[in-house]
């Protein structure tokens, strides 16, 4: 009974830190500047951890994981551009995702980054918006992705920071 007591603490820890990490992705995005918070919620919804040293390592990754991501999609717009009507650009996408694991696992070696890298990726490389400038818009899906994993870090870290000072 114990550790069923343990689990459920555990669970509602992880919810109200995940549910306040994503309020804050909203909220300063969104509501302070108007800026798609969709894949800065997705970032911190990953990368939170049971605990800050775990967090921090899955949150590194995942930062490093997005950089590369973009670095890729940016890569793909210069190469192939940001229509995709294409087989050839159907085509680049999944080399692309392969060059992504490839690097993640064998280069980096931080097959954690790998799921992020890939929807850091397919983000920039699928959902280019006719009409806007797809370097800013490839961009800015970094650095929103990569405020994601702050914010939840800094969640994590302030609520374990309150945690402590409990005990």
């Amino acid at each position: 009974m114990q550790k069923m007591e343990k689990n459920f603490e555990e669970v509602i820890n992880k919810s109200l830190r995940i549910g306040i990490s994503v309020f804050f992705c909203v909220y300063i995005l969104k509501v302070k500047f108007n800026v798609e918070p969709f894949y800065a919620a997705i970032a911190a919804v990953s990368c939170l951890q049971g605990d800050l040293k775990n967090s921090l390592k899955i949150g590194i990754q995942r930062c490093i994981g997005t950089v590369l991501g973009g670095v890729v999609g940016l890569g793909f717009i210069y190469f192939f551009g940001n229509d995709i009507h294409t087989l050839i650009h159907s085509f680049a996408i999944a080399l692309g995702l392969a060059i992504i694991i490839f690097s993640c696992n064998y280069l980096i070696k931080m097959p954690g980054s790998n799921t992020i890298a890939c929807i850091v990726f397919l983000a920039i490389a699928t959902n280019i918006m006719t009409g806007k400038d797809p370097y800013f818009w490839a961009i800015r899906r970094v650095i929103t992705t990569t405020l994601g994993v702050i914010i939840c870090l800094s969640v994590n870290w302030s609520l374990s920071k309150i945690k402590h000072k409990k005990s």
